[in-house]
């Protein structure tokens, strides 16, 4: 439509053109021309051609703005498109997502449904084991009430004979009691005797490193436990010999096993005194061991040493060792360990 309005606004323009510049059609007359061309309809064609002038102006300013608005209509067609596009890309988006997201949830769907499906076969083998074995019970328990059949049985007769049996199983009861007091009785002895501090070094197992034989010998080690230190006289053809003797060479022992683990309260050991105070000085360095602790060590000729144990610090041993240490002889006439038990290891008061 509006191309056709352009159209015909230019063939009028045209021809008011031709007529107002004076020209005419080739075969038309001069003569004519001119005896029609009178002031009054020329200036009536020249408003003519004015008018239609404003007119194609008036087209033209028409057309312009409907061109504008057609490019306007055009680029909002544009953004709409684009617009469109774009609601499509995330229309398309967001579908792939959902579809992913759909996927991921089934692939998920799928592994869990194996899983209990596996689950389902576990249960499934362990209540066929459960089976088997609630089987094995039910023969097993057919057996137990046989066997208790026969345990009845044999209760009915072990009932019969306790009836038959009473008076001396009453007799029984009376001897195990007599003898639980008896038992009881000697525990208590026995028990008491443990912490009874004695003497328990009497007649035991003993060793020394070396023997004098001065005097044709017989110094052994048991002399200092055999409950004789009055005397002290060391030759062998005297009737009162009592003492212990070793050689005059350093690092001397003597050893007494008292024979069990014992708590020791008291070592008291009499010194030799046959010859006068160069015996007793003899023993000056000799250290006192109560198993692995020691005791004491002499530093003075004496004729009795008295090692005492604190009652709260108490000492647990098997032997008692005398040691000297210098080069000189070791010779005593007793030695006497108080203490109470024996005892286990782990069986200590402390």
């Amino acid at each position: 439509m509006l191309p056709l309005a352009l159209f015909l606004v230019v063939v009028k323009c045209l021809t008011a053109h031709e007529v107002v510049n004076g020209s005419v059609p080739q075969s038309a007359d001069l003569s004519s021309v001119k005896k029609e061309a009178t002031p009054v309809r020329y200036q009536d064609l020249r408003e003519e051609a004015v008018q239609i002038r404003e007119e194609a102006q008036q087209m033209r300013s028409e057309a312009y703005d409907t061109m504008s608005k057609v490019f306007q209509m055009k680029e909002e067609a544009l953004k709409f498109r684009e617009a469109a596009f774009e609601e499509r890309m995330e229309v398309q988006s967001t579908i792939a997502e959902t579809l992913s997201l759909l996927r991921g949830q089934a692939t998920a769907s799928t592994i869990y449904l194996q899983e209990i499906r596996s689950t389902v076969n576990a249960v499934s083998g362990r209540l066929n084991q459960v089976e088997e074995k609630v089987d094995s019970l039910g023969e097993r328990l057919a057996a137990l009430e046989g066997e208790m059949e026969v345990s009845v049985e044999k209760s009915n007769a072990v009932k019969e004979l306790v009836k038959t049996n009473e008076d001396l199983i009453i007799k029984v009861q009376a001897d195990v009691n007599t003898i639980g007091m008896i038992t009881h009785h000697i525990k208590s002895r026995q028990e008491l005797r443990m912490r009874e501090v004695r003497l328990i070094s009497l007649y035991k197992m003993t060793d020394q490193s070396t023997m004098h034989q001065g005097g044709g010998g017989g110094h052994g080690s048991d002399l200092a436990v055999d409950g004789q230190f009055v005397y002290s006289h060391w030759a062998p053809d005297t009737p009162v010999r009592t003492i212990t003797h070793t050689l005059n060479t350093p690092n001397q022992k003597l050893w007494i096993d008292l024979g069990g683990l014992f708590r020791i309260h008291r070592v008291k050991i009499w010194n030799a005194r046959h010859c006068g105070s160069g015996c007793r000085d003899r023993f000056v360095g000799t250290h006192v061991y109560a198993g692995e602790r020691l005791l004491g060590v002499a530093t003075s000729g004496e004729f009795i040493y008295d090692y005492k144990i604190a009652e709260n610090d108490p000492t647990y041993a098997r032997s008692v060792t005398l040691h000297q240490i210098r080069a000189v002889w070791l010779h005593v006439s007793e030695v006497q360990v108080w203490g109470t038990g024996p005892f286990s290891e782990d069986d200590k008061f402390a």
